[in-house]
């Protein structure tokens, strides 16, 4: 049973609506009421803990390791959500014991708790036309995907965390299309 809900995430104003904070951000735009430890924050939505990162992105495996010690957890019991430069923006997959692809941040997660059994969310950034991930990752989402982000991803994640409440997420049956359905 998912227990921990952690965003990715880059900490301040600078990078708040960046392609790359989009997991981060959506924990953030569901709670507005964090408690802060050394290395992340906390709050609960709907009896499950979110969390996320006081570091960068790199050393988000510290702040993982820290909520899962503080809160008695193991790694299966946490969900990173996170951006995915393969899939396209607005997409998500689920996904367990799979690779980094490269994903720094994750990388870290897999260094601190010294496995890759852990689920993510991993939530689609890419352009109909791809990009290169370094062209556009630090850079504000446009209109149109922040249009898209704020009338329908946000809301689909809060369903998704409803669900998490009453199912286990290997359980979970999501169309392809979940988050812009």
């Amino acid at each position: 049973m998912i227990k921990l809900i952690f965003g990715l995430g880059n900490p301040g104003e600078k990078f708040y609506k960046t392609y790359h904070n989009i997991g981060r951000r959506l924990l953030e735009e569901t709670n507005k009421n964090w408690e802060n430890l050394i290395y992340s924050s906390y709050s609960f939505y709907n009896e499950i803990l979110l969390g996320k990162s006081l570091v960068f992105m790199n050393e988000s495996g510290k702040s993982v390791k820290e909520l899962l010690k503080k809160f008695n957890l193991k790694p299966n019991e946490v969900c990173i959500i996170h951006d995915d430069n393969d899939i396209l923006f607005g997409f998500c997959k689920i996904s367990f014991n799979k690779s980094s692809a490269g994903h720094r941040g994750v990388e870290s997660v897999f260094k601190e708790l010294n496995t890759q059994k852990i689920w993510r969310i991993r939530l689609g950034i890419q352009f109909k036309k791809r990009k290169k991930a370094e062209e556009f990752i630090l850079k504000n989402l446009t209109k149109a995907h922040e249009e898209i982000f704020n009338k329908k991803i946000k809301k689909n994640f809060k369903n998704l965390l409803n669900l998490l409440k009453e199912k286990e997420i290997e359980k979970l049956s999501l169309p392809k299309d979940f988050f812009i359905n």
